[in-house]
Formats: structure tokens, C-alpha cells, sequence
């Protein structure tokens, strides 16, 4: 159920005989497992669709293996066991049975653990990474935005819930991502230009939020409402929310981690199709 989660079309398979999937066929532990990874794609459904739209217009792959992204690195190409959601995501997938770990590789970037936030501190090696059952290996590369949206029970209920992004610095302190947003529900949207492109960068203490194309207004009124950013070296006294160069009143919430080098700011109410600069000092 955990691999499946993380697959473009989320299934799994049956074994003629054997019991089936449905959380609801097992127990309680099952059921909880299932219902947390799914809500974690859920989440990510911003990122994936985001993901779809490129692969659509511009040929890239969704799922790839690690050696599309790191080419020059002769040991991604072997590796079979481990797989990205478009550049940014790695999963980690315990693939035997009993596993308590995974030996994972960690390409030569800056990766954040996506569970905690915590930078993992080594790269371009092997190592061997808890696995407990109730957990799947996730990590994010240094240097990419992702959006998300708070899960509900359907795809229709999730297109109405508060938006949110996390923004993964690598060693130059900067990152970038887009979202790509429609109605769900046009097969055309992208042709006949019905959509909303938004690009998000950041350079080191700043995040741009602008808006490329404005072809789609979301009728569900929603916002950004919490961005996790990730890798921050120093503790951050004060976060300004600007527009068109003039600071707005915010009534957000910014919260730093030194451990985790984690700033996370919430109670935002940043309007989906408009553009916005967050500085943190």
C-alpha cells in the first residue's frame, strides 16, 4: 500500500487466492498505515498534477529512475529499487518482506528528510535508513519547491483545502518549483489556455510567488495558508509578507526549529493567482 501511494495511478495488486488489499479486509495497524500514506499523496496532489501538466506539454517524465536526474553518476544507474517523483522527491520503498531497513542511495545533492524536515547530512553514498512499518522513505532535493494541499476524502473535497508549499534550499540557498492549476475537470484546459501557472523562487531569505499565465480563476477562494521552508541556517526573528512592493498586514505565525534548521509559517492567507514576496530576517 505504501509503494502503490507513490505510483502515478495509486493501486496495488491481488494474488489470485490471497486475501485482498482493502485496508478494511486486515486490522486496525493496516488500516491506520494506509490511511497515513495516502493522506501524504493526497498532500502531494498539487506536485503530481503539477508533474502531469509538464509531462504534457514538454515530454518530461513523472516517475523516473534516479539515473534520468543524475546521469553522470555511474551507481544510479543500476539502482532498480528506488525511484523520484519528477526531480525532487526520492522514495525509498522497503521491498522485502520483514525489512526493519532499506539501504538506500543518496545521490549527490542536499536532501531533506520529508517527514521531519531534517537535512540528512551525507550524499553520494549508500546507506542504510530505518524502515519501520508505519513509515515509507521519503526525501526531498535541496533546491525544489513543492506545492501541497490538505487532503479530504476525494479529489473534489481536496481542491477546496488550503494550499500550502515546502520550500527544500540546497547549498546555495536557493530553490525553485511551479504549480500548474485548472477546474479538474476540462480535457483541454492547457490547449485552450484555461489554466493558472505559478512559479515560485527562492534566494536565499526571499520567496517570489508570481503568477505566469492567468488563464483560470479558482472559484473555491483558495489561499496559501502554511509554507515550510526548509534548510535555514540562522534563526529568524521576522517574516514580511509584500505586495507589488508594499508590505501587507499578515496575521501569520512563523515558528523557527534550530535543530531542524525548519521555519514553518502559518496562519497565512495568501490568495491562489496573485503575486506575493515573503522576506525572512
Amino acid at each position: 500500500m505504501e509503494l502503490g501511494a507513490f505510483y502515478p495511478y495509486s493501486r496495488n495488486h491481488n494474488g489470485k487466492g490471497a486475501k485482498r488489499q482493502d485496508p478494511v479486509a486486515w486490522n486496525s495497524t493496516f488500516e491506520d498505515i494506509s490511511r497515513k500514506v495516502l493522506n501524504i499523496r493526497y498532500t502531494l496532489l498539487p506536485y503530481l498534477y503539477t508533474l502531469m501538466h509538464e509531462a504534457n506539454a514538454h515530454g518530461s517524465t513523472v516517475v523516473r529512475p534516479l539515473l534520468h536526474e543524475f546521469v553522470r553518476d555511474k551507481t544510479t544507474w543500476e539502482i532498480h529499487r528506488q525511484f523520484l517523483w519528477g526531480p525532487a522527491l526520492l522514495v525509498s520503498p522497503a521491498l522485502d518482506q520483514g525489512a526493519v531497513a532499506v539501504k538506500a542511495y543518496l545521490p549527490n545533492a542536499r536532501w531533506y528528510d520529508y517527514h521531519t524536515g531534517e537535512y540528512l547530512g551525507f550524499r553520494g553514498q549508500f546507506r542504510n535508513l530505518p524502515s519501520p512499518l508505519e513509515d515509507i522513505n521519503l526525501h526531498i532535493r535541496g533546491g525544489y519547491i513543492l506545492p501541497q494541499q490538505s487532503p479530504a476524502n476525494t479529489t473534489f473535497y481536496s481542491r477546496r483545502n488550503p494550499l500550502a508549499l515546502t520550500v527544500a534550499l540546497n547549498d546555495s540557498q536557493l530553490a525553485a518549483g511551479q504549480l500548474y492549476w485548472d477546474d479538474g475537470v476540462r480535457i483541454d484546459a492547457y490547449e485552450e489556455r484555461v489554466y493558472l501557472l505559478t512559479s515560485f523562487t527562492a534566494n536565499r531569505n526571499i520567496l517570489e510567488i508570481k503568477v505566469l499565465h492567468r488563464g483560470y480563476a479558482d472559484p473555491n477562494n483558495l489561499k496559501f495558508t502554511r509554507i515550510k521552508i526548509l534548510g535555514v541556517t540562522s534563526t529568524v526573528q521576522e517574516v514580511t509578507v509584500s505586495q507589488n512592493g508594499e508590505a501587507i498586514q499578515s496575521p501569520h505565525v512563523a515558528s523557527y526549529n534550530s535543530q531542524n534548521q525548519v521555519l514553518e509559517i502559518t496562519r497565512l492567507e495568501l490568495e491562489l493567482g496573485k503575486d506575493y514576496t515573503l522576506k525572512w530576517s
